[in-house]
């Protein structure tokens, strides 16, 4: 959607990149959004139309190949007739976007909802509301997808019938959680992936190396994931709010009530595959 991201994301300065301290967690919360106000809209065109639009990056792996931010823009409209250069989620914050696939079929997404557009994929976007979406890219510089390349529209779990299976033990070697879930969108080699997950109250400790390998975003629908580092950091994530947690980030992942959350996690080039999903 963002051709523009191609560009700025690799040539950032002072940007966040995956070479964070151990104890680094990036929250979106109310204070990202006060830095988004406090930026300019701006005018753009890629090719796809004009839009006028303002964004604040969350972070960039290290290897260049995966974003995530908050994006804004006015009403608008993007045509694109050419093959789309990356998969990118896209959950709706507020406002509202018609999405028209190639063949003429027309999805509405309202907040609360969202889509993964594939690599290749090609239709519009109509901003019919003022906007702002949580994006993830993958494929800044390279990704490939197995199947078809339709547009994978992911729809408010709290009100729609997913079907995520039993509650079962989740990792019980080191875990008393209880967890189900479904993965929503995969890249051929399930280095970037988007899914639901749930879970009873319980915990995952610090010495079951949970998040080593992969990077994660976690944003809680419903209940809540508290987060304590090694070095006595403690974070708590409520709906509305999301966390990223980078590669190797060590410390205790627990769920006081039990959560509803939207996860994505991203592996970067060279670095060992993710132990859990």
């Amino acid at each position: 959607m963002k051709q523009l991201l191609l560009f700025i994301f690799l040539n950032l300065s002072g940007g966040f990149y995956a070479n964070l301290q151990a104890a680094d967690l990036i929250h979106l919360d109310q204070s990202v959004f006060g830095d988004l106000n406090n930026t300019e809209f701006e005018s753009f065109n890629e090719g796809y139309g004009e839009l006028t639009s303002r964004e604040y990056e969350l972070f960039t792996s290290e290897d260049e190949n995966f974003s995530i931010g908050i994006w804004e823009a006015k009403r608008g409209e993007e045509v694109i007739d050419t093959p789309f250069p990356y998969n990118e989620f896209m959950y709706v914050l507020f406002g509202q976007m018609v999405v028209k696939n190639s063949d003429g079929q027309t999805i509405i997404i309202n907040p609360g909802e969202g889509f993964v557009a594939p690599k290749n994929w090609m239709g519009s976007f109509t901003i019919t509301e003022d906007l702002a979406i949580i994006y993830a890219i993958d494929g800044l510089k390279q990704t490939k997808n197995d199947g078809p390349i339709d547009l994978v529209k992911i729809n408010d779990a709290r009100v729609s019938a997913y079907d995520l299976g039993d509650f079962e033990p989740y990792h019980p070697e080191y875990s008393n959680l209880l967890a189900k879930g479904i993965t929503l969108f995969s890249n051929q080699d399930e280095s970037f992936q988007v899914g639901i997950w749930e879970s009873t109250s319980g915990s995952i400790p610090a010495d079951a190396e949970y998040f080593h390998g992969y990077h994660e975003f976690m944003y809680p629908l419903s209940g809540s994931v508290k987060l304590s580092h090694i070095n006595g950091q403690v974070s708590v994530t409520s709906p509305g709010e999301g966390v990223f947690i980078p590669s190797n980030w060590e410390g205790e992942f627990a769920v006081p009530e039990g959560v509803l959350k939207i996860w994505i996690t991203y592996t970067e080039t060279g670095i060992t595959n993710k132990l859990i999903k």
